[in-house]
């Protein structure tokens, strides 16, 4: 029977980790990015991003995006950009990525948040959100070599051995906390089992 055995790890990945990743990919990005054989500026830089848990209880979490204005009409120096997003995860290339946000900022002025959140929304998802991706193919990657180590050396279990392979690492599914990201695993393979104690394993008289 192919992949008769799938075992279920939590996998707990933290904010700051994350935020690293996405500081390297999108800190000094452009909005929107520069075409080749076009002199029309850019709208804004990123200059930094952070990223936190919710406290709605709503499994989301709080991009804040800080960028500098580059164009006349909506010229400032800093401006925060704050996204909630929800997360999804994609199995094939092992990226966790923003599903779903809405992205807002905040400044003293209602004229310029209004304008600023109509031209960042039209960019958002294309020029910041796609790049918003993070590659957990090591951490997968190092739970599968932990479980094939286990079950190569023969792990015991109540009077049972198991021994065999896993074969898929899935991601079934996400759940943001305040403080870190945990990730339902499912490790599929086929394992082999050797009674040691068969005492061990009838019910109690």
């Amino acid at each position: 029977m192919e992949d008769a055995v799938r075992i279920y790890v939590p996998v707990s990945v933290s904010y700051p980790a994350l935020e690293g990743v996405l500081k390297s990919q999108l800190v000094g990005q452009y909005i929107p990015k520069p075409e080749e054989g076009t002199d029309e500026p850019p709208y804004a830089q990123i200059l930094d991003v952070g990223i936190s848990g919710s406290s709605s209880g709503t499994q989301e979490v709080i991009l804040r995006i800080r960028i500098r204005i580059l164009r006349t009409m909506l010229k400032r120096d800093n401006v925060d950009l704050y996204v909630l997003a929800s997360l999804g995860y994609d199995n094939a290339t092992q990226q966790l990525y923003v599903q779903q946000f809405h992205l807002t900022s905040r400044t003293n002025s209602g004229f310029f948040n209004t304008g600023l959140e109509v031209l960042v929304n039209k960019v958002a998802y294309s020029q910041i959100l796609r790049k918003a991706r993070v590659s957990l193919g090591e951490i997968i990657s190092a739970e599968l070599l932990k479980a094939n180590g286990m079950l190569d050396e023969g792990l015991e279990l109540k009077g049972i051995r198991l021994t065999g392979a896993v074969n898929e690492v899935r991601v079934q599914d996400i759940t943001p906390l305040p403080d870190r990201v945990t990730l339902s695993v499912e490790l599929k393979g086929n394992v082999a089992a050797n009674v040691l104690d068969l005492s061990s394993l009838l019910p109690g008289k």
